[in-house]
């Protein structure tokens, strides 16, 4: 297959790779196809002078430069054009704490690891992707939607997995991983959630009363889509703060 343009020999030589892959290591590899695996089948059908020839209608020559400018393009169009999908964080972050549940991670260079192995085997979240449309959803279109999830190389993989523990710092303990791997209850949605805001908020405070645990819940419920949560752990202090010196008052 001939390419119409420099973007589409880029798109040629990323869907030989079916891996994740930097946009530095992806220059190198486009070069080394150019004129590797795509030199050998269009000689075969033509000659060499003509392969040149047609490097020259795609506007690339041996010069690096145009080589690079060639995959950066592919790589905006793949990558930038779609970079704020408003579920990015929410999609990638239930596959760490899926991770770190299904191989028990006990380190940051295991859950790296662990993620990665769920990201890229065939059994992992690749089937779960194609699920229904394996004779439509090829191989090379999968790199492409974690591409643009966000995830395009092994190293933001490993800034994934930091954001993620940023929230989490205690995930590789067992209690925590417990936590994780429960399901919710019946109507009550994200209830894992609820499990470590009730947790964190114990630490501040170790016996909660009936009615300071109904306040949690209303954090909960009320901004568990807007806030993190550490900061409905901090809201929750403000309540306990208030109402402390709200108590004082009564009694001077």
């Amino acid at each position: 297959m001939l390419a119409k343009n420099a973007v589409d020999l880029v798109n040629l030589c990323y869907e030989e790779t079916n891996c994740l892959v930097s946009l530095d290591r992806l220059k190198e590899s486009f070069i080394a196809f150019v004129f590797g695996n795509y030199q050998e089948a269009f000689v075969r059908r033509f000659n060499l002078e003509k392969f040149y020839e047609h490097l020259d209608q795609l506007n690339l020559t041996n010069c690096r430069r145009d080589f690079d400018k060639a995959v950066d393009e592919w790589y905006m169009i793949q990558y930038g054009c779609d970079s704020k999908d408003a579920n990015f964080h929410e999609i990638l972050f239930n596959l760490v704490k899926e991770a770190i549940v299904e191989y028990q991670s006990q380190n940051r260079a295991d859950l790296i690891r662990d993620v990665t192995k769920l990201l890229t085997l065939p059994t992992g979240f690749i089937a779960r992707w194609q699920s229904g449309y394996r004779n439509e959803r090829a191989l090379p279109n999968y790199f492409k939607y974690l591409m643009k999830l966000g995830i395009r190389s092994l190293e933001d993989i490993e800034t994934l997995v930091d954001m993620w523990l940023v929230e989490y710092p205690n995930a590789f303990q067992k209690k925590q991983q417990q936590l994780f791997a429960n399901p919710p209850r019946r109507g009550r949605p994200n209830n894992v959630e609820l499990a470590l805001l009730v947790e964190k908020a114990s630490q501040l405070k170790p016996e909660l009363t009936s009615q300071e645990r109904e306040r949690l819940r209303k954090i909960y419920y009320y901004h568990r889509k807007t806030l993190t949560l550490r900061e409905m752990v901090e809201k929750f202090k403000k309540y306990i703060s208030s109402k402390s010196k709200s108590k004082d008052t009564q009694v001077g």
